[in-house]
C-alpha cells in the first residue's frame, strides 16, 4: 500500500474541487484515495487516515475558506455513506462492486460531455474557464481528470478570455474613412497595407508574419510603404490610406489599430447573430494565425456591457458638437422632425462652425506673416472643436513649427560645431535636422547633405570637407509634420591642427598633434629670443626640432594648410604651444619586475612607484618584437601587462613614465630576460580494428611550430584507471621523432579489454596535449 501523502492529496484531489456548487463527483476510489488492490487491512487503516485528515483540515486556520469547504463536504458525505452502508464500507469488496457500477454510468457521461464540446466549441476549439465550470456543474458526478479526458478527446482546451481594445485610437470619422480606403485597395488590413500579401501574422501581444518583416508596424515600415506606392501607378485608395496610417504614428499604437480594424467586423457580426465559425472564418481570410483567431473569437463572444441607450434629436446635436464632433453634429440635424429642435440645434451649430472657421482664418494670417508658433495654436483649437474633421487634422500636420533660433556655426576641433536655440512652441517631440551644401545655405530640408537629425539643440560635423565654404540651415519639424522654414550660416572649414603634445626625447623637442584628413600639409615654425626657425615635419602630424636649446622656453606656431578649389593654398588659424625650459625629473623604476607564460601570452608584474600613474614596455625577441604604453588603472584591470614575445628567448624592459611642464619624465628601465612559451604537441588516436589478427592504433602527432627532437613514449595500460606517467603501464614505442608538421606511430592493441592508450614526451619545453578521453579509453 502506497504512504499517504496529504500534501499531494489536497494539491490533486481537493483543490481542483474548490468553488464548485452541487453534488461531489462520485469517484470515491480518488475521494479516499484508495488502490483497486488494497487489501481489507489496508482499506481500514487508509479510510482513518483520510477521515483523520479531512477532520484537521476542515478546522484549519491556515487554509483557505474554499479549501475547507471541500474538506467539509467530504466529511458530510461520508457521514450520509456510513449510515447507510455502515460495516460494508470496511471490506474492499463494496468499493470494487461500487467502482465497476459506476464505470459503466460515468463512461456514458463522459461521450455525452465529449459530444456537447465538439457541438458547441468544437469549430474554434477554446472553452473560457467560466463555460467550463458551467459544464462541471452540468456533469457534477464526473472527476476533474474525467473532465479533462473529455476535454482532450472532444479536441478543446480552456483559455481565458482577452480584454480586447474598445476603441482605435483615432477619431471615428478617420477610422471609418480609412475603412473604406482598405476595402477600396483589395487588402484585408494594416499588414497587409504595409508589407504586401502575407502568409499568416500575429497581433495579439505582439507583430510577427511570415514571410519576416524586421520593421514590424513601425514609422519606418509606414515610410517604406509611402515610398513603395508612390513609385506605382494607380492604386490611389492605397496611397491615401497610408497617408491616414502615416497621420496615425506616434499618436496610437499601430498594432492595436490594426487589431480594431479586425474586431470591428467580427463585433459587428457578432451582434447580428452570426455563429462563432463564421466570426473564424472572416479572421482565416484577413491572415491572422490560427491560434490567435480562436483566442480573439472566444474574446469576443466573451465580451458584455450595459446596452447603450441612444438619444436623438437636440440632444444629440449638443452632445456631438461637446465632444468636438462637428461633422457628426450637421449630419445629425437631418433626423431633427421638430421644426423648433431643429432650429435651435441648427443655430448651435451654425455657431460652431463660425467659430471653427474664424480660428482656420486666424491661423492662416499667422502662418502668412512667419508666426508658425500662433497659427499652429489657432488650428489645434479648431481641430478640437471639429476633431471629427479629417481636413483640418491633416492641415495642423502641414503647419511647420517655428524656425530656431540664434544659429552659430564656428571651427571645432577638426570639424564645425553648431548650435541654435529651441523655440517655445518646439518640445520634446520636435527633432531637428541640419543639412549642409558646398558654396551656400540649402534652401530645404533635402537640399544638401543631411549632418544630422534627433532632439539635440548641438552638433559637430566632422565629415565636412575642408578648404571650402560650407553651408548650414537647420530645420524644425514635430512627428510626421511639415519641416520649418530654414535658419541659415556659413563657414569656412578651416580646421587648425588640434591635440598638440610636446614631449622632450634625447635632447630634443618633439611634437604631435591630429590633422584633418583633406589637410595638405602643416607649417611649423619656433619662435624664440632669437627670432623665427622653421621646423621640418614628419608626415604631416609630428615634428623632431633636434637644433633646439631644451633649457630655453620657446613657442611652437603650427598651422595647418588646404588647397582651395582653384588651386591656391589657405592657411587655418595658427595654433601656439609654448615649450618651457625645465629639466624632466628622473622618475623611481619600477620593481620585483616578473614574468609568467599563460599559453600564447606572456604576463609581467611589477610594483609600481608612488605617485607613478604610467609605464612604457618595451621588448625584442628572435621571432617578434614591440612596445605598449599602459596606465596602472589598465595594468589593474588586465591582471597585469599581457604581451607576445613569440618563441625563443626575449628581452623586456619597463620604464616609468610621467608628463611634467619640462615635456616627460622617465625612469631608468627595470630589465628581464625570458624565454618563450613551450611548444605545444597535440596528438590523436585512431584505432584500427581488424577480424583477423590484432587491432592496431595510428597515432598522428602534430605541433604548432617545427620542434626538431621530440622524445616519445607510448604506453598501453590495462585495467579502467588511466595512466598518468610512461611507468604505469607497458611501454609500446620509445623513440626521437622530428615533428614538422605532423609525425605518425601505429602500435599494435591488446585484445582484453578494458585498456588505455596514452603518450607521453621526454623532453623539456615540449608541452603534451592529450585528445579527448573517448580515443584513449578501449572498453
Amino acid at each position: 500500500m502506497l504512504v499517504f501523502d496529504p500534501k499531494a492529496y489536497e494539491r490533486e484531489v481537493v483543490r481542483p474541487l474548490r468553488g464548485r456548487s452541487g453534488r461531489l463527483p462520485d469517484d470515491l476510489l480518488t475521494r479516499y484515495a484508495i488502490g483497486a488492490d488494497f487489501s481489507d487491512a489496508d482499506l481500514v487503516q487508509r479510510l482513518s487516515q483520510v477521515r483523520s485528515h479531512w477532520n484537521k483540515s476542515a478546522q484549519s486556520t491556515a487554509k483557505s475558506s474554499f479549501t475547507t469547504s471541500v474538506y467539509k463536504a467530504f466529511l458530510r458525505e461520508d457521514e450520509e455513506l456510513r449510515r447507510e452502508h455502515g460495516a460494508a464500507m470496511e471490506r474492499m469488496s463494496w468499493w470494487r462492486a461500487r467502482d465497476d457500477d459506476r464505470a459503466a454510468a460515468g463512461r456514458a457521461q463522459i461521450d455525452e460531455l465529449v459530444q456537447m464540446l465538439r457541438t458547441n466549441f468544437g469549430e474554434v476549439g477554446l472553452i473560457t474557464p467560466g463555460q467550463l465550470e458551467a459544464m462541471r456543474e452540468a456533469f457534477g458526478q464526473l472527476a476533474p481528470a474525467e473532465v479533462g479526458e473529455a476535454l482532450a478527446k472532444a479536441g478543446v482546451r480552456t483559455q481565458a478570455p482577452l480584454d480586447l481594445p474598445k476603441t482605435s485610437g483615432l477619431p471615428d470619422t478617420l477610422f471609418r474613412r480609412l475603412k473604406e480606403l482598405l476595402a477600396d485597395a483589395e487588402v484585408t488590413g494594416i499588414p497587409e497595407l504595409l508589407h504586401g500579401k502575407l502568409k499568416s501574422y500575429a497581433l495579439l501581444n505582439e507583430f510577427r508574419c511570415t514571410p519576416e518583416h524586421p520593421d514590424g508596424l513601425s514609422a519606418k515600415s509606414v515610410e517604406a510603404a509611402v515610398d513603395r506606392e508612390n513609385r506605382r501607378s494607380g492604386n490611389r485608395a492605397a496611397r491615401e490610406a497610408l497617408g491616414l496610417v502615416n497621420t496615425a504614428v506616434g499618436r496610437t499604437d499601430l498594432r492595436l489599430l490594426a487589431l480594431y480594424h479586425l474586431l470591428d467586423d467580427v463585433r459587428r457580426l457578432r451582434e447580428n447573430g452570426a455563429p462563432a465559425g463564421a466570426l473564424l472564418r472572416v479572421l482565416r481570410q484577413s491572415g491572422l494565425e490560427e491560434g490567435e483567431a480562436q483566442q480573439v473569437v472566444v474574446s469576443v463572444l466573451s465580451e458584455t456591457g450595459a446596452t447603450k441607450v441612444e438619444i436623438s434629436g437636440l440632444a444629440k446635436v449638443t452632445e456631438l458638437l461637446a465632444a468636438g464632433q462637428l461633422v457628426s453634429a450637421q449630419q445629425a440635424l437631418a433626423g431633427i422632425t421638430d421644426a423648433e429642435e431643429a432650429a435651435t440645434a441648427k443655430a448651435a451649430v451654425d455657431r460652431h462652425a463660425a467659430q471653427v472657421r474664424s480660428l482656420r482664418e486666424a491661423a492662416h494670417r499667422a502662418l502668412e506673416r512667419g508666426a508658425e508658433g500662433e497659427a499652429r495654436r489657432q488650428l489645434a483649437e479648431a481641430a478640437r472643436l471639429a476633431a471629427d474633421d479629417a481636413a483640418i487634422a491633416s492641415e495642423v500636420l502641414r503647419i511647420p513649427v517655428s524656425p530656431v533660433a540664434d544659429l552659430t556655426a564656428q571651427p571645432e576641433g577638426l570639424g564645425v560645431r553648431l548650435s541654435w536655440r529651441a523655440q517655445p512652441d518646439h518640445d520634446g517631440s520636435t527633432r531637428y535636422r541640419v543639412v549642409r551644401r558646398a558654396g551656400r545655405e540649402p534652401g530645404d530640408a533635402a537640399d544638401g547633405d543631411v549632418v544630422a537629425e534627433g532632439a539635440e539643440t548641438a552638433v559637430v560635423d566632422t565629415a565636412a570637407p575642408a578648404g571650402v565654404t560650407a553651408g548650414y540651415a537647420v530645420f524644425a519639424a514635430e512627428p510626421d509634420g511639415a519641416w520649418s522654414r530654414p535658419v541659415g550660416a556659413t563657414v569656412d572649414v578651416l580646421p587648425p591642427v588640434h591635440g598638440v603634445r610636446l614631449a622632450v626625447r634625447g635632447g630634443a623637442v618633439e611634437g604631435q598633434w591630429k590633422l584633418h584628413r583633406d589637410a595638405v600639409g602643416v607649417d611649423v615654425v619656433r619662435r624664440d629670443e632669437s627670432g623665427e626657425v622653421a621646423v621640418p615635419t614628419s608626415g604631416g602630424t609630428s615634428f623632431r626640432d633636434s637644433t633646439v636649446d631644451v633649457e630655453v622656453d620657446c613657442t611652437y606656431l603650427l598651422t595647418a594648410r588646404y588647397r582651395r578649389a582653384d588651386g591656391t593654398e589657405v592657411g587655418a588659424e595658427a595654433v601656439a604651444v609654448r615649450h618651457a625650459a625645465r629639466v624632466a625629473p628622473t622618475l623611481p623604476p619600477v620593481t620585483s619586475l616578473e614574468g609568467r607564460h599563460f599559453g600564447n601570452e606572456f604576463v609581467l608584474s611589477w610594483v609600481w612607484p608612488d605617485d607613478v600613474r604610467m609605464a612604457e614596455v618595451c621588448w625584442t625577441g628572435a621571432a617578434t618584437g614591440g612596445s605598449r604604453r599602459l596606465t596602472r588603472q589598465q595594468y589593474q584591470a588586465e591582471g597585469g601587462c599581457r604581451i607576445d614575445i613569440g618563441p625563443g628567448e626575449a628581452s623586456v624592459q619597463v620604464t616609468s613614465i610621467a608628463a611634467t611642464d619640462a615635456g616627460e619624465g622617465r625612469s631608468k628601465p627595470s630589465e628581464l630576460t625570458v624565454s618563450g612559451p613551450a611548444a605545444q604537441v597535440s596528438y590523436q588516436v585512431e584505432r584500427r580494428n581488424r577480424l583477423f589478427g590484432a587491432s592496431t592504433a595510428r597515432i598522428v602527432f602534430r605541433s604548432d611550430h617545427p620542434v626538431p627532437e621530440c622524445s616519445i613514449v607510448v604506453v598501453i595500460a590495462s585495467g579502467r584507471v588511466m595512466p598518468l606517467g610512461p611507468d604505469d603501464g607497458d611501454v609500446v614505442h620509445r623513440e626521437v621523432h622530428r615533428i614538422d608538421g605532423t609525425a605518425e606511430v601505429t602500435v599494435e592493441l591488446p585484445r582484453r579489454k578494458p585498456f588505455w592508450v596514452r603518450c607521453f614526451v621526454r623532453t623539456p619545453g615540449i608541452e603534451l596535449v592529450d585528445p579527448p578521453v573517448s580515443q584513449l579509453k578501449v572498453s
